[in-house]
């Protein structure tokens, strides 16, 4: 099963037609209350760091299902032009974008900075008890060979995790970010959370299985 694929704005424009997709998707996969709040409020996540992208943006939002295994899915297309994330960058007096808070924060940074070709994303380096963790990085999957010529770049969720989760027996920073992984609502929520960059494209989805 597949949603309708709304357009949606960092002004707000298609985010109370994406939430009545998700209804929808909710209603066809007949999932209980408690399930179709979870999906609703990963959605909304989704759909806030529409609204948080630097300048005017917009991007598709659908949903689809394969093997009850639930995807959000947002899909924007490369600002060849990285003047806007430039000179938003600029507004913070250290030069960098100081608003990553949190784990969803720090996804979409990852996500603006792909789709304004901003060339910070294996760099996005969080500061957490004094010492900084490469949080992209931690993060990153290498493309195999199969796809080298198309993927550019993939992050995720659960790979950061257990990348994560290795580091923190032996460095304080790392025991942080992992306390904060911990009381993130999507990290404890989703199975996944991937950022793709293929070609022009880059993508942002948020797994769930029911």
């Amino acid at each position: 099963m597949i949603t309708d694929k709304i357009k949606v704005s960092s002004d707000g424009t298609g985010r109370e037609e994406a939430l009545k997709e998700v209804e929808k998707f909710s209603n066809y996969m007949e999932l209980e209350e408690k399930q179709e709040l979870r999906l609703r409020l990963l959605a909304e996540e989704a759909l806030g760091i529409v609204s948080a992208i630097a300048g005017y943006f917009n991007a598709d939002f659908w949903l689809d299902e394969e093997n009850e295994e639930c995807r959000i899915h947002l899909l924007a297309k490369t600002e060849m032009d990285s003047g806007k994330k430039e000179e938003f960058i600029k507004v913070s007096s250290s030069g960098k974008n100081e608003a990553a808070k949190g784990i969803m924060g720090k996804i979409r940074d990852i996500f603006e900075n792909s789709i304004y070709n901003v060339n910070e994303v294996e760099q996005l380096a969080c500061e957490y008890d004094g010492g900084a963790m490469m949080f992209a990085s931690l993060g990153n999957h290498s493309a195999d060979a199969a796809n080298f010529n198309s993927l550019v770049y993939k992050w995720s969720l659960n790979r950061y995790r257990a990348n994560l989760s290795v580091e923190r027996d032996t460095n304080p920073a790392a025991e942080e970010a992992w306390d904060e992984l911990e009381k993130s609502i999507v990290a404890n929520l989703a199975d996944d959370v991937k950022v793709s960059v293929a070609g022009q494209n880059v993508e942002l989805t948020i797994e769930k299985k029911f």
